[in-house]
């Protein structure tokens, strides 16, 4: 991030209705049935946020007061002139705090990318030490954006000292970060995907996704980090590698195409952890999309239960083996 920018915004005023900014950063996910899946457009069409090439479009939080209820309150222009001044000074805020994360994004992305722990001493060494009282803000923007975007996870390892591992986020082995193909959101994208599969009834028509991912704004030419050719990841790597099946609607005539979870990622994560991934996302109990918690429940079950049933019969061979063992042992010993 380049200097100019930093110098800039680096002294903060004591606003203390900043936090009204950490509620416009949220994604949505629409629940099942015949509501239309989308995501907030803060990450995806606007990139990450606060970037040079994506820059925020988020308007400024209300000022509203009852004007008749203050005392010796000036004329309406000295108001509104002071209200724009409140606005002026939030809206400084906002774009130097979605600069600062812009900033920690790239930082933890390169712990990422070398396997290392991260802890928060560093991250605020990364943003600034004058920044430390908009930390908490800063690390939620940051994170919500590696989650979507680049679908990694933060996990706290040592809650003592802060210290973080970086993860691809609900148990996916496919590591996006190092295909060929540059600029994309890649992991990200996939779960994206994933969750609308699941929240439309576990299949989806192909123009459904194309429609979607349109209204996300992708494709983006503008944004490094968002997806040029989201097609082009989608057939060359998701379905080539299993996690995304594509076949004919069965029946269609005309050929339709849909898409649907491949056996990859039905061994690799859950439905409940893509519930559980979207609720975090948008500060949402999972059981409130209660159908499609039910499902989740009853899947983790049977999981559950053939898990159980893998070990028994795991331990029952183990035994049998022991016993052929202990019984050649001593025919052995008796001849």
């Amino acid at each position: 991030m380049d200097n100019a920018q930093d110098t800039h915004h680096s002294k903060l005023p004591d606003c203390p209705q900043a936090q009204w900014e950490l509620d416009s950063a949220q994604a949505t996910m629409a629940a099942a049935g015949e509501k239309e899946v989308t995501i907030s457009e803060e990450v995806y069409s606007g990139g990450i946020p606060g970037s040079p090439q994506s820059p925020q479009r988020a308007p400024s939080p209300p000022v509203e007061v009852e004007m008749a209820s203050i005392p010796g309150l000036p004329s309406d222009e000295a108001f509104m002139e002071q209200v724009q001044e409140v606005r002026n000074i939030l809206s400084m805020l906002h774009s130097a705090l979605n600069i600062k994360a812009y900033d920690l994004v790239h930082f933890l992305l390169s712990k990422y990318e070398m396997k290392e722990l991260t802890s928060k001493g560093e991250m605020l060494e990364a943003i600034g030490r004058e920044y430390e009282d908009y930390y908490p803000l800063i690390f939620s923007k940051a994170s919500e954006c590696l989650k979507l975007v680049f679908g990694i996870d933060m996990i706290e390892v040592d809650p003592v000292v802060h210290t973080y591992a970086l993860a691809i986020a609900l148990g996916l082995t496919y590591d996006g970060m190092h295909t060929p193909v540059e600029g994309m959101p890649k992991t990200g994208l996939l779960i994206v995907i994933l969750g609308i599969i699941f929240m439309q009834g576990n299949r989806v028509r192909e123009e459904v996704i194309w429609n979607t991912l349109k209204n996300i704004g992708l494709p983006n030419e503008s944004d490094p980090y968002l997806c040029e050719d989201p097609r082009k990841l989608i057939f060359g790597d998701f379905v080539q590698e299993g996690y995304l099946e594509y076949r004919q609607v069965p029946g269609s005539d005309p050929p339709s195409y849909e898409f649907l979870w491949g056996p990859r990622a039905r061994v690799e994560t859950t439905k409940m952890k893509v519930l559980e991934f979207f609720g975090s996302i948008t500060r949402t109990d999972p059981r409130e999309y209660a159908e499609k918690y039910a499902e989740a429940l009853r899947e983790e079950i049977k999981r559950t239960q053939a898990w159980i049933a893998g070990r028994m019969a795991l331990l029952a061979l183990t035994r049998s083996r022991s016993r052929a063992r202990a019984g050649q042992s001593s025919r052995y010993h008796a001849t």
